[in-house]
C-alpha cells in the first residue's frame, strides 16, 4: 500500500472530477502567468512580429494556401525548390485549429495578421490544455489535489516551455497533450473494476487522433499497447478485452482520420511520415491478434501460464512485424534517410535533433525526470500487490522511455517533462504530509516553502544557471533595422524584395535554409531551401552551391533551379548548413566578401541593410 499522504490523495481520486473549482483555476492561472510574464519581459520574438522557427512560417504559408485554393488534400508547396516544387508531411488538424483561432480576429486584423496572431498564441493555449490533461490523467493515481499540482508544474518544465511559449505555430504541444490523454484513458482502463473496455476504446481513439497530427505518436501508441498488454501476460482478468478495445479504437479512429485527411481517392496511398494506410494496416493486424486472444480467452482456451502467454505475445508481435515488413518494406527506415541519407548530418545541427551532452542541459531538460524516476519506482514497488501497479508501471515506462529518447534527441524532453511532473507532484504531496507530522507551526511553513520551491523550480533554475555560466561572452548587439534587431534582419529585406523592382514579378531566391521559410512567408517569391526533410533535393542543391568551390558548377546548379537572386548574410557566422566543408574558400564566403563571379551582379541594398546582407542578381536570368 502507499504511504499515508498518498492514501489520502488516492481517496480523492474516486470522487468526480470538477473543473469548476479554485485549485483548477489556480492551476490555469499559474500556467497563464508564466506565459504572460515571459511575453511581457522575456519575449524577443513576437514583439518584433516574428516566429520562433522556420516550421512556424511554413505552417502559416500552408494555411494561407489552403484558404486561397481550398485544396484540402493538396500537400504541395509550389514555391519551394523550383522548378520541381515541394511538399509537407504535416496534416490538417492543426491547420484547422489555427484557422478556428484566427476567425474571430479576421474582421479586425485581416486574414494574414489574424493568422499570425493565431500562430503566435496557439502553443500557450495548447499548454493550458496540456496542463489540464496532465491533471485529469494523474488524478486516479495521485488524487485530485496532487494532480492539479502536476498540471501547474508543467509551467516550470523547460522541455515544455521550449515548445509552448509564444511564437511557436507548430503541433508539438498538441502531440504531447494527446499522448497524455491516451495515457489517462489507459490508466483508467487498467484501474476499472470491470473489463475497462470503454476507456481502452477511448485511448485507442486518442492515439488515432495523435497519429493524425504526427506519426511520432507511434511511441505513445507502443507504450499504451504494452501497458495494457503486459497484464494479459501476467494473467489479469479482462486484459485481453481491454487490449482488443484499444486496438479497435485505434483502427476505427485511423479509418476515420484517413478519410478526412486523404479522401477516398488517396485513401490507400502509402506514406510513412504522414498518417496513411500503413498505420491503419498496422493497427488492424494488432486488432486481429487481440481478437484471436480475446476469443480464446472467452472460451477458456488461452495459454494457461505466464510463460505460455508471453510466448504467444512474442509470436504475435513477430507475425505482425513480418507482415508489415512484407507489405511495406520501408516501415523501419528513418524518414530522413528515406528521402536522402545525406540530409541526416545536416539536420543533426538543428537543436531539437541534438543530444543532451552536458550537466546543465540535463538539469534543464531532464531534471524533473531525474527526480521522478526513483519516486515512480518506489510507488510501483509499494503498489505491486494491488492492481494499481499497472498504471504506475505504465507511468514509469513512459517516463523512462521518453527520458532516454530525450538524451539522444532534445525534442523528446517535451514528453519526458509531461510525464515526470506526475511523480514529482506525488512526491511533493508525500513530503508535505511528512513535514506536517514532524514540524510544528511556524517552522513547517518555511520548510514546506523551501522544499516545494526546490522540487518545482530547482531543475529549471539550476539548469538555466549552469547553461548560462558555460556560455561564451555575449556578442555585440546589432542596431535594429525597421524594428528587426536580428543580425540578419529578414523583415526589412522582405520589404525590399516585395517592393519594385523585385516585387513586380516572382523570383527564385537562393539563400540559407535558415532564411528560406521566413522569406517564403513574407514575400511572393520562391525559395530553394527550407528545412523540411521532404525538401531534401532543395536543401542539397543549396548545399552544393554554397559549400562548393567550383563557380562553374555553382552556375550550372543555379541555372537548373531557375534561380534569379542570391542572398547571403554578412553576419550569419559559421553557417553550418553551407560552409563547413570548404570554410572561407566556399562559394558562400566568397559572396560575403563580395568576390562574386562575373555572372552575378551585386544589387545595392538600402542603408541599414547593405551592411547586413549582400544580394546578387543572376545576370543570365535578367
Amino acid at each position: 500500500m502507499a504511504d499515508h499522504a498518498n492514501d489520502k490523495a488516492d481517496s480523492g481520486a474516486a470522487t468526480p472530477w470538477r473543473w469548476a473549482s479554485w485549485p483548477v483555476a489556480a492551476m490555469f492561472a499559474c500556467v497563464a502567468a508564466v506565459h504572460l510574464v515571459w511575453w511581457l519581459f522575456g519575449d524577443f520574438i513576437v514583439r518584433y512580429g516574428n516566429f520562433a522557427d522556420g516550421d512556424s512560417y511554413v505552417r502559416l504559408v500552408r494555411v494561407e494556401r489552403l484558404l486561397e485554393t481550398g485544396g484540402w488534400f493538396d500537400t504541395s508547396l509550389p514555391r519551394v525548390n523550383p522548378p520541381y516544387g515541394g511538399s509537407l508531411h504535416w496534416t490538417r488538424l492543426f491547420d484547422v485549429l489555427l484557422i478556428a483561432l484566427a476567425m474571430p480576429l479576421e474582421p479586425l486584423l485581416g486574414v494574414k495578421r489574424a493568422l499570425y496572431w493565431s500562430g503566435a498564441v496557439i502553443s500557450p493555449l495548447l499548454h493550458l490544455g496540456a496542463a489540464a490533461a496532465v491533471a485529469w490523467a494523474a488524478a486516479p493515481l495521485i488524487g485530485r489535489a496532487a494532480a492539479v499540482v502536476a498540471g501547474a508544474l508543467t509551467a516550470v518544465q523547460f522541455g515544455v516551455l521550449g515548445y509552448a511559449i509564444v511564437g511557436h505555430a507548430d503541433h508539438h504541444v498538441l502531440l504531447g497533450l494527446v499522448a497524455v490523454v491516451a495515457f489517462g484513458f489507459s490508466a483508467r482502463a487498467l484501474l476499472a473494476e470491470g473489463t475497462g473496455v470503454r476507456p481502452a476504446l477511448a485511448a485507442g481513439a486518442a492515439l488515432a487522433v495523435g497519429t493524425w497530427v504526427g506519426t511520432e505518436m507511434q511511441i505513445p501508441m507502443a507504450l499504451c499497447m504494452l501497458g495494457l498488454g503486459v497484464p494479459w501476460v501476467a494473467g489479469d482478468a479482462g486484459a485481453a478485452e481491454r487490449s482488443l478495445a484499444l486496438a479497435l479504437g485505434l483502427v476505427g479512429g485511423l479509418a476515420a482520420t484517413l478519410l478526412i485527411e486523404r479522401g477516398p481517392a488517396a485513401y490507400f496511398a502509402v506514406e510513412y511520415d504522414r498518417v496513411s494506410v500503413v498505420h491503419l494496416t498496422q493497427a488492424a493486424l494488432i486488432a486481429v491478434f487481440w481478437s484471436a486472444v480475446a476469443s480464446l480467452s472467452r472460451r477458456g482456451r488461452e495459454p494457461g501460464s505466464a510463460v505460455g502467454r508471453l510466448i504467444a505475445a512474442l509470436v504475435g508481435a513477430a507475425l505482425v512485424a513480418m507482415a508489415m515488413r512484407l507489405l511495406f518494406p520501408k516501415i523501419l527506415v528513418d524518414p530522413l534517410k528515406d528521402f536522402d541519407p545525406a540530409i541526416v548530418d545536416l539536420f543533426a545541427v538543428i537543436f531539437e535533433y541534438q543530444r543532451i551532452g552536458d550537466g546543465g542541459h540535463f538539469a534543464l531538460y531532464l531534471g524533473a525526470a531525474a527526480l521522478a524516476l526513483p519516486w515512480t519506482l518506489r510507488r510501483l514497488v509499494r503498489e505491486w500487490p494491488d492492481r494499481r501497479r499497472w498504471p504506475w508501471a505504465l507511468l514509469a515506462a513512459s517516463t523512462l522511455v521518453y527520458a532516454a529518447m530525450a538524451l539522444n534527441w532534445v525534442r523528446w524532453s517535451l514528453y519526458a517533462s509531461l510525464f515526470s511532473v506526475v511523480a514529482v507532484a506525488d512526491l511533493m504531496a508525500w513530503l508535505d504530509a511528512r513535514i506536517d507530522r514532524r514540524l510544528a507551526y511556524p517552522g513547517r511553513i518555511a520548510a514546506k516553502v523551501a522544499v516545494m520551491v526546490l522540487l518545482a523550480a530547482g531543475p529549471l533554475v539550476a539548469g538555466t544557471a549552469w547553461v548560462q555560466a558555460a556560455k561564451p561572452a555575449p556578442k555585440a548587439m546589432f542596431a535594429a533595422v525597421d524594428g528587426d534587431a536580428r543580425p540578419c534582419p529578414l523583415q526589412p529585406l522582405a520589404k525590399v524584395l516585395s517592393a519594385p523592382p523585385w516585387g513586380d514579378r516572382q523570383h527564385t531566391v537562393l539563400t540559407s535554409a535558415d532564411f528560406g521559410a521566413e522569406l517564403l512567408y513574407r514575400t511572393r517569391h520562391r525559395v530553394t531551401a527550407t528545412l523540411h526533410h521532404r525538401n531534401a533535393a532543395g536543401i542539397l542543391a543549396s548545399v552544393r552551391v554554397f559549400r562548393g568551390t567550383d563557380a562553374a558548377r555553382a552556375r550550372a546548379l543555379i541555372a537548373s533551379h531557375q534561380i534569379d537572386l542570391v542572398v547571403v548574410c554578412r553576419h550569419a557566422g559559421r553557417d553550418t548548413f553551407f560552409t563547413d566543408d570548404a570554410g572561407d574558400a566556399s562559394f558562400a564566403r566568397r559572396l560575403v566578401r563580395g568576390d562574386a563571379p562575373p555572372w552575378l551582379d551585386e544589387v545595392t541594398l538600402p542603408d541599414g541593410l547593405k551592411d547586413r546582407f549582400r544580394m546578387f542578381r543572376v545576370a543570365s536570368r535578367q
